[in-house]
């Protein structure tokens, strides 16, 4: 926004107070966006009270001129304990954001590659569920408010709005005609009130009458009209950033109204603009460019894992006005159509003091911008807070004996809680507290949601059984190899023992599977189907860890011959399928399983799994090599342990004969390429080799050629998007030497 604050505290807007002065709600053809925004409540003898918003938006695309519509509808019935909505788009909209995202989003840093895939995505396979392309509006005209798309209509007849649409969630109709009470906000003679460069016609209180499938309603409702441009990114240069909007609607029990909004910067906070409009009976409305809206409370989204700011403290220093907006229930949020995904928009009370005397009414807040599809790392950190949360549940931090119980079963004569703290929960709490990606657990989730299964009955099986059964892994996997060091810290058999690492490492193997005895939701068959997989997976990853241990046994050499034996690209690749991607096939076969998949969909979903597994597997070898420190490693460990990694392989093949020799020389002697100046020129050779970027763009084209099959095989819904973009991230995750 282009407006910042005012050091004038207050200005009159309308020179009338006059119910009577009714704007020009008809279109603005030549303005980039437009909206017409309306939410009341109603009831009837017969109906139930109803809070309702629905907003109808018009883009005019950037890239033709052309028109595109989205429609959101929500309603809360009373007693709810979550709103009903829909959220439609048209054909165009469709197409201009396929056009024109690219360059609205594609200057922000690190999310080129992520606009790309999010466009390619919705390009190839269509707007993901929950949003229905709900056809062109049939009507839209120029000249007036008139507009029809399906069932529902808005239009201006005479001093009154009529709209009717169908309620979301039922088969019903509802039909309103709104009448004013209150002033417009509107500049008589100039247009429309201006707040940057957006132009705003609102009128709080408009009483309301009509019927629901022929059952009389009435109430009360508020019709606000903008149109203009309004950006989402803010600043200039490398550092744009991207906005927030927080806007109020409040309707106090003493007749006098209030809007507040701001906009901020997310990444800083920087509040970029804000203000504040107060209507009283009688009175034309005075604008304050004093207001502060500042969060009291959070609530996070299990559906979009966002946070959202549901309790909003609003003060406006020059009304002397104090109050705070709460939220009829927090599970009000809807998804959107757009890199924004999802808006909170909900009902509630607002209560607090103006001028040392209490006021209080009813009240809607809007939150926009506190999540989008491109905030792929902070979507990622609120899963792994979320998934940490459910692993803790599940094994404790400090055992008790009700954990015991709960675990392992009643004890005949007595636990040692302290004894199993100290030999399970403690070294593995050690590991889990490290930081890690998730990934496994996470791919379970965004898997469930696209074979259309609500992943909620299931989140404990989902979020144990690759976790813990991974984490027991490395745990393993770490005394074998002789390692020292894991996730920036010293292994567990190297600070708690061989025999205590063992003991935990084996005990995450069959602790998980405790998850599946008898689950509510699922059957016999599906539990005992989920038991074969895993069976399955143990064995392979013992058969892949088993190639790793025998490439690195003392008495195995590996001289030229090794090195350059064409069959080791391909050993090395089957080695990461059983270990690296064999736990992210079993849980997309565990997903299938509980979704009741057919047979074509699960092997469909398996095989892209496996090859995104192997795909991790090699960008994990790659980034052996990095110096940034969230990865954990020491840089070039893998030389120095002369490890069959494929980035060395990779190396190996692509460098000319002379350096080749260089490397392979120098991996088969042990005390070269453990030497500081052998390391030095080991990595110096694989810098110069172009074998990180040949491993990352194998790794992508895994990826890419498996993702037809397993995108025609699922449904396309946010969930499959989201996946998407995640693993353009994993995959695209910059290198720094």
């Amino acid at each position: 926004m282009g407006e910042g604050r005012s050091s004038v505290p207050a200005t009159r807007v309308c020179a009338k107070a006059d119910c009577s002065v009714f704007p020009d709600l008809s279109p603005h053809p030549d303005a980039p966006l437009e909206w017409w925004f309306c939410h009341g409540s109603l009831g009837g003898d017969a109906v139930e009270r109803i809070d309702f918003m629905l907003s109808l938006f018009r883009h005019n695309s950037a890239s033709d001129g052309d028109d595109g519509h989205m429609l959101i509808i929500s309603v809360l019935n009373d007693g709810d304990d979550r709103s009903s909505w829909r959220s439609e788009v048209s054909p165009r909209l469709i197409e201009s954001f396929i056009a024109d995202t690219p360059q609205d989003y594609g200057t922000l840093p690190g999310t080129r590659h992520l606009v790309q895939a999010l466009v390619d995505e919705i390009a190839a396979n269509g707007i993901p569920t929950p949003f229905k392309d709900a056809g062109k509006p049939t009507r839209c005209d120029v000249e007036r408010l008139s507009i029809r798309w399906n069932d529902f209509a808005l239009r201006e007849d005479g001093n009154e709005i009529a709209i009717g649409f169908d309620l979301p969630g039922a088969q019903q109709h509802c039909s309103l005609r709104l009448t004013p009470h209150s002033p417009w906000l509107l500049e008589p003679g100039d247009g429309a009130f201006r707040f940057g460069s957006m132009a705003y016609e609102s009128c709080p209180r408009l009483t309301l009458h009509g019927d629901i499938d022929g059952a009389a309603i009435t109430g009360e409702a508020w019709f606000d009209h903008q149109w203009g441009e309004l950006s989402w990114t803010h600043g200039e240069g490398d550092e744009p950033q991207t906005l927030s909007w927080d806007w109020l609607g409040a309707r106090f029990d003493d007749s006098s109204a209030l809007i507040a909004w701001q906009r901020k910067a997310r990444q800083t906070g920087e509040i970029v603009h804000s203000k504040a409009i107060l209507f009283e009976p009688g009175k034309a409305p005075v604008t304050f460019d004093d207001a502060v809206m500042t969060p009291e409370r959070q609530w996070r989204s299990t559906a979009s894992m966002i946070d959202y700011p549901v309790e909003m403290r609003v003060e406006v220093p020059a009304l002397g006005l104090d109050v705070v907006f709460a939220p009829t229930i927090d599970a009000q949020e809807i998804p959107v159509f757009g890199v924004m995904a999802a808006i909170w928009e909900g009902t509630g009370r607002v209560a607090g003091t103006r001028v040392g005397t209490s006021v209080s009414g009813t009240g809607r807040l809007e939150l926009q911008g506190y999540g989008n599809l491109l905030d792929v790392r902070e979507t990622q950190k609120r899963w792994v807070e979320r998934i940490d949360a459910t692993l803790r549940a599940f094994l404790p931090e400090k055992l008790s004996e009700q954990s015991l119980t709960e675990i392992a079963g009643a004890p005949r004569w007595a636990y040692d809680p302290h004894a199993q703290t100290a030999m399970l929960s403690e070294p593995v709490w050690d590991l889990l507290n490290r930081g890690g990606k998730h990934w496994r657990p996470i791919f379970g989730f965004l898997l469930l949601d696209a074979l259309g299964t609500d992943p909620t009955p299931y989140e404990t099986l989902v979020s144990v059984i690759p976790e813990l059964i991974h984490n027991g892994s490395v745990i393993i996997d770490d005394i074998e190899d002789g390692s020292d060091t894991r996730r920036g810290d010293a292994t567990l058999h190297r600070r708690y023992g061989v025999p205590t690492a063992i003991n935990a490492g084996n005990m995450l193997y069959f602790l998980p599977l405790l998850s599946l005895e008898e689950h509510p939701h699922l059957s016999v068959d599906q539990r005992e189907e989920i038991y074969r997989v895993l069976v399955r997976t143990f064995v392979r990853a013992h058969i892949g860890q088993g190639q790793d241990l025998y490439w690195s046994h003392p008495e195995h050499s590996k001289d030229r011959d090794f090195w350059l034996a064409p069959e080791l690209g391909p050993q090395i690749l089957q080695a990461h399928a059983f270990k690296t991607a064999a736990p992210l096939s079993a849980i997309s076969e565990i997903a299938c399983i509980i979704a009741r998949a057919p047979a074509d969909t699960r092997a469909a979903c398996a095989r892209f799994a496996e090859n995104l597994g192997v795909a991790f597997q090699i960008v994990d070898d790659v980034n052996n090599f990095t110096t940034r420190p969230e990865w954990g490693k020491v840089r070039g460990e893998d030389i120095a342990a002369g490890k069959a990694s494929y980035a060395i392989f990779k190396a190996i093949s692509l460098l000319p004969p002379a350096e080749r020799d260089r490397l392979v020389k120098l991996l088969s002697d042990t005390s070269e390429r453990t030497s500081p100046d052998g390391l030095a020129a080991g990595l110096d050779l694989m810098e110069r080799s172009g074998a990180f970027d040949a491993c990352r763009n194998e790794a992508k084209a895994l990826v890419e050629e498996t993702w037809p099959a397993f995108s025609a095989a699922v449904n396309q819904t946010q969930g499959k998007v989201v996946l998407r973009l995640l693993i353009t991230n994993l995959l695209n995750l910059p290198l720094e030497m």
